[in-house]
């Protein structure tokens, strides 16, 4: 027989019997403190839990705003517009269709079927052989579209061959042929994931980052809650595609592997790009992912590169013809090996773009005589070329050292930490910023803790005499709501970027209200000196500590803004709290009054990521290893084609650049 008390039926019961009791004993305790005590402690009590109730009632209002009530299909048509809209721009900003796209081939062959599930696994049917999977750069979605096929998809190639490339434009294919109620396919840089935490829970995170309408409650089945985001996953509706699994560790790699086919094998659907060689040897170890397709990117043919290059060229321009000529008629040569892959042939193109090169150094330098050697030419010459002047002149020799050494100390540390994205939040790790960021955490907190009583401490009056006891009780309920913003932001989210949030500031005010609505009657007679110092101490807190984190969907330079205006709000609330404080014990004129506020808002600037940025950018700087306006430098090699966006983080075009950058770095004294 089904078990006909579900969860809420029992935390009913539970609370009704917690209020009964309670009410029981407060009964007593009334009775026993005689008439006159009693209705003073009655007012307290009551008070303080009518407070208690109203603000539970706006936080439960808060907390359902945006999640159970909304329209499912509605939240994925919102989800799918911004993944068309950031992934068209990602798009254009590398050139895919300059002059056309590559058209990619892509291939099950011997190679893939030796890490594939058999084809009867694959398709579901005992027995049943292989069908024609094979399909190229134009045609990416229809191998999901299939009714003979599983719905997910395995994608190997070598480096630079073009997988990203491949998954953003399946991305976009099944964005603009879904109809209703489809899946919505949703691109995500699986090198993010631990796979120590389950796939479906991983992927709920990510779209909880990205917006955080997804981590409203909803319902579960067995009437449990869980975030819309989690819903939505179980319930099928996306389809991840799960970008550069071979950026994961070895061991990670293996443990990514088995939490893929557990999810394989409990239905969900997904697509993964790999390089070949890492998951040849994570199946090696773990075995194949079971009803998975695998396919392999093909090498571009020589003359399909020759033609490409042709076509990116002038018409008058016959720059090309020696290394089209090769292209054209010898089909295994160090040229065409190294012109094999989109990566290569977007080089080449970047690199002689400026009339005064000659490609046909290609063909006839030192370096020339093998793949590997035309390869580090073409990423060594990225640079110079990329930021050369509107008119194809090279930028002054200085310049490019500097763009060099900037661009290359941020490739040492990614490949330091084994990471591939580049956030701006994360630029104060770079040493020797770390020592800066440890001096400003420890100015922030002394300032906090020592400016409130430093009058006090002094022996001076921070208060004036006759002010009334519900005033000297603000001022130092708003002095407890910085200390407590202050603490929130060093231990929390300090390092991520926030954005203000109407929400999060009600949730923050909230947050500090209730307890000391709950505990202040301990501790004070008098009901409206409780409530003053929780309302000062709320207002202060939620505006000094308010917010919520940023969605990672959001650009660099957005979210970079966000928590700018976040930092300044703070800054400003804390500077303004603590003028008010000394003002009113030394006079709205004093030294003291104005030094101290200007010290409580930068110490409120350094504890926010924007502040850290900004102060890592500066020790950075001096020491001539980054530009002193990094982020705008940033958002330039975006826009010339070196880094590339995804999300909030920029990330460079590809791993073999961010390595030989660094290697580059390591060779190069500081």
């Amino acid at each position: 027989m089904p078990n006909q008390w579900s969860r809420p039926r029992v935390w009913f019961l539970i609370t009704l019997v917690v209020a009964a009791a309670t009410a029981l004993i407060l009964a007593w305790f009334l009775r026993g403190e005689g008439l006159e005590r009693a209705d003073k402690w009655a007012s307290v009590v009551f008070g303080s839990v009518s407070a208690l109730v109203a603000c539970t009632c706006l936080l439960t209002w808060l907390w359902r705003l945006g999640s159970a009530g909304t329209d499912r299909e509605a939240v994925l048509a919102g989800l799918a517009a911004t993944q068309r809209e950031q992934w068209t721009a990602e798009q254009a900003a590398r050139r895919v269709g300059e002059p056309w796209p590559l058209n990619v081939r892509w291939a099950v062959n011997a190679g893939t079927e030796a890490v594939m599930a058999r084809w009867a696994s694959v398709r579901g049917s005992a027995g049943a052989g292989p069908v024609e999977v094979d399909g190229d750069y134009a045609g990416i979605a229809t191998v999901l579209d299939r009714p003979d096929l599983p719905k997910r998809l395995v994608i190997l190639g070598e480096p630079g061959a073009g997988k990203s490339v491949l998954a953003m434009r399946l991305t976009l294919q099944l964005l603009d042929c879904r109809g209703a109620g489809d899946p919505v396919a949703v691109l995500l840089d699986v090198a993010g994931w631990n796979p120590v935490q389950p796939l479906d829970d991983w992927i709920a995170d990510q779209l909880i980052a990205r917006d955080r309408r997804f981590a409203g409650t909803v319902p579960g089945p067995a009437g449990e809650s869980r975030s819309l985001a989690r819903d939505l996953v179980a319930g099928g509706c996306l389809l991840p595609v799960l970008d550069g699994l071979d950026e994961l560790d070895d061991e990670l790699q293996r443990a990514a592997l088995i939490g893929l086919s557990g999810a394989a094998t409990a239905g969900r659907d997904f697509v993964v790009t790999c390089r070949t060689r890492p998951y040849r040897a994570a199946v090696a170890a773990c075995g194949p992912i079971p009803a998975a397709v695998v396919v392999e990117l093909q090498p571009v043919p020589p003359e399909e590169a020759a033609q490409h290059l042709d076509d990116s060229a002038a018409a008058a321009d016959r720059r090309w013809s020696p290394v089209l000529a090769e292209l054209r008629g010898q089909p295994s040569t160090p040229l065409t090996e190294a012109l094999s892959t989109p990566l290569m042939i977007w080089l080449a193109r970047t690199v002689y773009r400026n009339p005064d090169r000659n490609p046909e150094e290609l063909l006839t330098a030192d370096w020339a005589d093998s793949r590997e050697g035309i390869e580090r030419h073409l990423m060594d010459h990225l640079i110079p070329a990329a930021y050369a002047t509107a008119g194809g002149v090279p930028a002054a020799e200085a310049s490019l050292d500097g763009t060099r050494l900037w661009l290359s100390t941020l490739a040492a540390q990614l490949r330091e930490q084994r990471i591939h994205d580049l956030a701006w939040w994360r630029i104060h790790e770079i040493r020797p910023a770390p020592a800066a960021q440890v001096a400003s955490v420890v100015y922030a907190i002394t300032v906090a803790l020592f400016l409130p009583f430093a009058g006090g401490a002094l022996g001076l009056q921070t208060v004036p005499v006759d002010a009334p006891v519900w005033l000297s009780l603000a001022i130092g309920g708003a002095v407890l709501g910085v200390l407590l913003a202050f603490g929130r932001i060093l231990f929390t989210d300090r390092h991520h970027p926030r954005r203000v949030s109407a929400r999060g500031l009600v949730r923050s005010f909230i947050a500090v209200v209730v307890p000391i609505l709950v505990a202040g009657p301990f501790f004070a007679g008098d009901l409206m000196e409780v409530v003053a110092v929780a309302l000062s101490a709320g207002v202060v807190s939620a505006l000094v500590g308010g917010g919520e984190p940023a969605p990672s969907a959001a650009a660099p330079r957005a979210s970079l803004a966000m928590d700018r205006t976040v930092a300044l709000t703070s800054a400003a609330t804390a500077g303004t709290v603590e003028y008010v404080l000394l003002a009113l014990g030394y006079g709205p004129l004093a030294p003291w009054a104005w030094i101290g506020a200007l010290m409580m808002t930068l110490a409120a600037v350094l504890l926010s990521a924007w502040g850290q940025f900004h102060l890592a950018t500066l020790v950075l700087a001096a020491r001539g290893q980054v530009p002193l306006r990094l982020a705008r430098h940033l958002d330039d090699a975006h826009r010339r084609g070196v880094l590339r966006c995804a999300g909030s983080v920029y990330q460079f075009r590809h791993a073999l650049l961010r390595d030989r950058l660094a290697a580059v770095h390591e060779r190069t004294p500081v």
